[in-house]
């Protein structure tokens, strides 16, 4: 009764400040003997309580420029903690439960401690994507251990109540590997709740076996790893591992996005929930085909990352990549003035394809999924123009963890107008030009334009050095903000 007193009273204060102390008082529950009963009550009253915060931390956070600062930054770290502590509950009460050899709750008390086990590791792995913070530590080891601890008591397919047939310890835990197979650190914000709609309702076609399949290294197979802390993978990454494993089989789950796919690019409607305008629309597709990407047909790794300490100057934006790709270019209407500063960083990994940096400044500059790179490596005089993939907060205040694909070595500072505009309208934009090593995997010439500038199939002036032509934009490769990329063809 005093517990639940004190929740309702702490709930009225700052969503942040009250998961703070909660999460408070839940760390020092769990380290203090009590009975499996008291337990119990206690974490369904937290719970409770709990899942009100969620929502409102995550207001704070969820579309806060990162890295995360001040009361975004405490809110996020907040529910975090919260859900870490509650799963710790929970698994205390299920190794005390499993231990018995006679249990007075029977099987339907083991099956509500597995399902909330999983929905707080679920609960864990939402607040760390929400934030772009990484998931803490033992978080999937614990998790992969209690799946399989409910398959070994044949518990994994018994719903949690009859009148929700779905909710299984099976399907809650297809739903989290799901989520970590789509790469989510990548997600543009906003788009983590389209996505956790979607494997809850699609999540049954996929199916979780111990059986491995034929061919190991099959596309639309994932390897969970029992007995390790970390998430699955798709078997076509390759590598070995020790210990039982069980695998994520996606085909079904292809067939039904293929679908979807061919229905929405025939003029079908989109979902509820996803904006009816042509840009909510096409980012929507650009997820369904992720999905599948992700889910059924990953891309092998290509080449082996390789640590590095080397330190590289950024700045993000189509202006200052322009800026910095050999100066500025005259006729250009409006042209950015100043060169903006360059922000420090220290490579973590490279390969051909691209570097993972982590920011190191002081005052770390903000970047978004998506942004315009420009970088240069300690001791190269050549620029490099760059797209940030992904990235992850620290939570400590210092900084992101990103990743960049390289788009080229050798940025061309340039400015482009509609054919017949008038002299004065030239816009800047980058020429990347086409691969000289030709071949069937050489990169076509691409452009990088402002936003709304052009449109597919359209004929420009592009002004290059001292030599103006036209070009025709052919393909529409990448849209991000502030800008759009292009393959083009040059004519004339």
């Amino acid at each position: 009764m005093k517990v639940g007193l004190w929740l309702d009273a702490v709930a009225g204060r700052a969503p942040a400040e009250a998961a703070r102390l909660i999460g408070d008082a839940l760390a020092a529950t769990n380290r203090v003997a009590m009975s499996a009963g008291k337990r119990l009550e206690l974490a369904e009253k937290y719970w409770e309580t709990a899942s009100a915060l969620w929502a409102q931390l995550e207001k704070q956070f969820v579309r806060a420029s990162h890295p995360l600062t001040g009361d975004a930054l405490e809110a996020a770290k907040a529910a975090l903690t919260l859900a870490s502590e509650l799963a710790v509950s929970y698994k205390h009460l299920l190794a005390s439960e499993a231990d018995k050899r006679i249990s007075l709750g029977g099987q339907r008390l083991l099956v509500a401690l597995v399902h909330r086990c999983l929905q707080c590791t679920q609960r864990v792995l939402v607040s760390s994507y929400l934030s772009y913070a990484p998931v803490p530590p033992r978080t999937w080891h614990d998790a992969h251990l209690v799946y399989a601890f409910a398959r070994e008591r044949h518990i994994h397919l018994i719903p949690i109540a009859p009148d929700q047939p779905e909710a299984t310890p099976d399907r809650l835990t297809i739903q989290m590997l799901l989520l970590a197979l789509a790469n989510p650190y990548g997600f543009l914000p906003g788009q983590l709740p389209i996505v956790l709609r979607y494997v809850q309702e699609y999540a049954h076609w996929a199916k979780l076996t111990d059986i491995a399949p034929v061919h190991r290294m099959a596309k639309a197979v994932a390897i969970v790893p029992v007995g390790h802390d970390f998430p699955p993978f798709s078997a076509n990454k390759g590598g070995s591992i020790e210990g039982s494993k069980l695998f994520l089989l996606t085909f079904d789950l292809a067939f039904q996005i293929q679908e979807q796919l061919r229905a929405l690019e025939a003029g079908g409607e989109v979902p509820t929930g996803v904006g009816r305008d042509p840009a909510a629309r096409g980012q929507y597709l650009a997820l369904l085909k992720r999905l599948l990407r992700q889910w059924a047909i990953p891309p092998a790794r290509q080449f082996n990352r390789l640590p590095s300490r080397a330190r590289v100057v950024t700045c993000s934006g189509l202006a200052g990549v322009w800026q910095y790709s050999r100066g500025v270019h005259g006729g250009v209407k409006r042209p950015p003035t100043g060169l903006p500063p360059m922000a420090n960083c220290q490579v973590i990994n490279h390969t051909p394809a691209g570097y993972a940096l982590r920011q190191i400044d002081s005052v770390p500059a903000v970047l978004r999924i998506g942004d315009l790179v420009a970088l240069r490596i300690e001791g190269r005089s050549s620029l490099q123009v760059a797209m940030v993939r992904w990235f992850r907060n620290t939570l400590k205040g210092s900084g992101l963890e990103f990743g960049c694909e390289l788009l080229s070595d050798n940025p061309e500072a340039a400015a482009g107008a509609a054919e017949d505009a008038e002299p004065n309208m030239f816009q800047p934009v980058v020429v990347l030009p086409e691969d000289a090593t030709g071949g069937a995997d050489a990169s076509p010439a691409q452009i990088i334009v402002p936003a709304g500038a052009f449109v597919l199939e359209q004929a420009i002036t592009l002004r290059r050095a001292n030599e103006t032509g036209f070009a025709v934009l052919t393909k529409l490769v990448e849209q991000g903000p502030g800008f759009e990329l292009y393959e083009f063809v040059a004519v004339g």
